[in-house]
């Protein structure tokens, strides 16, 4: 069996990313192997990189076992065992208490951890205002030599990040919304799933004027999402309303009284996030708004929230975990010397849940989209 690499950790068989969306196969690991023989992860590591330490019927024996089970190393694990670190940088310019609440970036790291934990590696988190001291930290943790890559979120308008990286020559990834021809690794998630989710659920209860409260538009994610939402809406005969918020509990509610308390009310509200989202069905339900009778609440990302909240709220699983994995994954590829690769996220899936019915009464005007701002207090 050929073993190109060292490989110390518990690494992973991955075939690379499948067309789809780049799901792995089963995998096999080097626990696996060791726990099959009964002899230790280490030893198990010295046979495959034909290393002192163990006796040759030990090789042996680890050697027939890895081409039973079909192990082989990819290029993630070379990647890992030729880094200096064996570690990845993530830094995020949001408010802490904001992560601490929003359900896809705890997730999303979920899912970072649980790779690198099978390949024995580690994640440096760092949050920071809002102001470039992100910039400051990418740099001086290169400058160290303290990571092997970034995983970088939350793309924005002249973002400095990627090209002070490329600079810096640093690999990264790109959790993004888009896939600009920058010679960096991107996992992209196309919005036009989600838009397609929501928009055929609500035009099959009878929906045709809805209200859809954004994050901010400086990302460039959110950006794709106002622009398809309205294309795809037009095209079902929907009019659509947007009103920028933060993901923040207290935008979902600020902008739901907005938007209940104008004369010609929509009958369905799409939220940018889970937190705005409940927000939104608590400040309805205290208006005294029946939900989903008279008004109908989805979520463009979900989570225990949604699913625990009465009632249930109904939302898109955007698969976040599995989307952390693959980031890292994606990254350490990179590492090893595959350049510009960009992977597609698995797509999402509708959860319909109480709070989304058919629409009770018709909104009278179709007309083109709008763009509203919440009213001065």
């Amino acid at each position: 069996m050929t073993t190109p690499g060292s490989l110390d950790g518990d690494e992973t068989v991955a075939d690379g990313p499948a067309s789809s969306g780049g799901r792995r196969s089963q995998r096999v690991t080097i626990s696996d192997l060791a726990r099959r023989l009964h002899i230790s992860k280490a030893s198990v590591s010295y046979a495959l990189n034909d290393r002192p330490g163990v006796s040759e019927e030990t090789r042996r024996r680890v050697l027939s076992l890895a081409e039973e089970l079909g192990f082989h190393p990819n290029s993630a694990a070379v990647a890992l065992s030729a880094s200096r670190t064996r570690t990845i940088g993530i830094v995020i310019a949001r408010d802490p208490a904001l992560i601490s609440t929003e359900a896809f970036y705890m997730h999303t790291l979920v899912g970072i951890e649980q790779y690198l934990n099978e390949v024995d590696s580690s994640l440096l988190l760092r949050l920071t205002g809002e102001h470039g001291e992100d910039l400051d930290v990418l740099r001086r943790w290169s400058r160290q030599g303290r990571v092997d890559g970034f995983i970088l979120f939350d793309e924005h308008n002249d973002d400095q990040r990627v090209p002070l990286l490329k600079e810096l020559g640093v690999p990264c990834v790109v959790v993004s919304s888009n896939a600009p021809d920058d010679g960096v690794g991107r996992l992209i998630s196309s919005p036009e799933q989600t838009v397609t989710l929501l928009l055929d659920h609500l035009a099959e209860l009878g929906h045709r004027d809805i209200a859809h409260v954004s994050g901010p538009f400086t990302f460039v994610h959110e950006q794709l999402r106002v622009k398809l939402l309205a294309e795809h809406a037009k095209r079902r005969g929907i009019r659509v309303t947007h009103l920028e918020g933060s993901y923040r509990y207290e935008d979902g509610a600020e902008m739901t009284r907005t938007v209940l308390a104008r004369k010609k009310r929509p009958t369905a509200l799409v939220l940018g996030n889970d937190l705005m989202a409940v927000a939104a069905l608590r400040v309805a339900m205290d208006l005294g708004t029946a939900v989903p009778d008279e008004l109908s609440i989805v979520a463009w990302d979900d989570s225990p929230l949604c699913e625990l909240a009465r009632p249930g709220i109904t939302a898109v699983d955007q698969q976040t975990m599995e989307r952390g994995r693959m980031a890292a994954d994606l990254l350490f590829r990179i590492a090893a010397g595959e350049s510009g690769l960009h992977w597609e996220t698995p797509a999402g899936v509708l959860r319909v849940r109480d709070s989304s019915a058919r629409a009770n009464r018709t909104t009278p005007g179709r007309g083109p989209t709008r763009r509203l701002r919440p009213a001065s207090p």
